[in-house]
């Protein structure tokens, strides 16, 4: 099975006197790269987070955030005295230096970010809690994503299947026809030293051998062998699954630079080499079909 690198899940869990929630969105990287957004109080997450996602994750730029609440009435507010102090003293000292009247106002310093903590911060006796908590809701969103991201991975399965079994027939007609590429060739250079008259005439056997060292240079036996090879090769790490982006971009590479070759050696040769480069050119379009759709595997 293949994963695609693509996905988004949720997950949330309640325990306790709070809950958890997570989400996680994973789009393509070359590799793992983890951005992780935690809310005021859950910082102390950030480690066990990043463990979990690396353990179910191999690649992807993988977007995290954790935000939590409070499932009970708050009784009593907590405050940051020190802070709440500071304000009122800011409020005093302008007072008496700009002549200013009045009181500080109550209850715009108690909506100052950081002066009430009942909201924001976690009880002490609840860190454990919080902790086994994430571990479940981080392993269920994770096993969601990868649930996702497995589905979207057998389509991509299934298209690169059927564009390496195009590559596959194509390799099968150029196998066929490179046994008629070199007479081909061989006559047609035959046939233009001809042309050129030359005094005295080249020797017949001269001229064979010639033609003959000439047609060899464009043997394509060998780079059909290679790339029929890595046909196969990409086939078996699909079949296989796991992490195949890799691997499978290497062998890219290197039916590319076959079909290059296949190209560049019978681009001039006369009857069944004009359908060999053909079949050389849709070659090079599967497998840039095939490597736009390899990006997005894990």
């Amino acid at each position: 099975m293949i994963r695609s690198m693509t996905g988004y899940s949720s997950s949330r869990v309640d325990g306790g006197r709070v809950a958890l929630a997570v989400t996680l969105k994973s789009t393509n990287h070359r590799f793992l790269d983890l951005q992780i957004r935690l809310a005021p109080g859950v910082e102390f997450l950030e480690p066990l987070a990043r463990r979990l996602v690396k353990e179910g994750v191999v690649r992807g730029h993988v977007e995290l955030a954790i935000s939590w609440e409070r499932l009970e009435a708050v009784v009593a507010l907590r405050l940051d005295r020190a802070l709440l102090k500071s304000y009122v003293d800011a409020c005093r000292e302008i007072r008496e230096h700009y002549t200013f009247s009045g009181e500080p106002d109550v209850v715009a310093l108690l909506r100052i970010p950081g002066v009430v903590l009942g909201f924001e911060v976690l009880p002490d006796d609840e860190l454990e809690n919080v902790r086994g908590l994430a571990e479940r809701v981080l392993g269920e969103a994770i096993g969601r994503l990868n649930e996702m991201r497995a589905r979207e991975g057998e389509t991509l399965a299934a298209e690169l299947r059927s564009r390496l079994e195009k590559l596959e027939r194509l390799g099968g007609e150029v196998e066929a026809l490179s046994s008629e590429v070199l007479p081909a060739l061989r006559e047609r250079i035959e046939r233009r030293l001809r042309e050129f008259s030359l005094t005295p005439p080249l020797d017949p056997a001269r001229l064979a051998q010639e033609a003959a060292t000439l047609a060899l240079r464009a043997d394509i036996a060998e780079e059909v062998t290679r790339l029929r090879s890595h046909v196969a090769q990409a086939k078996g790490l699909i079949e296989a699954g796991g992490e195949v982006g890799k691997k499978l971009d290497f062998l890219l590479q290197e039916m590319n630079r076959e079909a290059n070759t296949v190209l560049s050696k019978t681009t001039d040769v006369p009857g069944p080499g004009a359908r060999v480069s053909e079949c050389a050119v849709e070659m090079k379009v599967e497998v840039e079909k095939i490597r736009e759709q390899a990006q997005n595997i894990e």
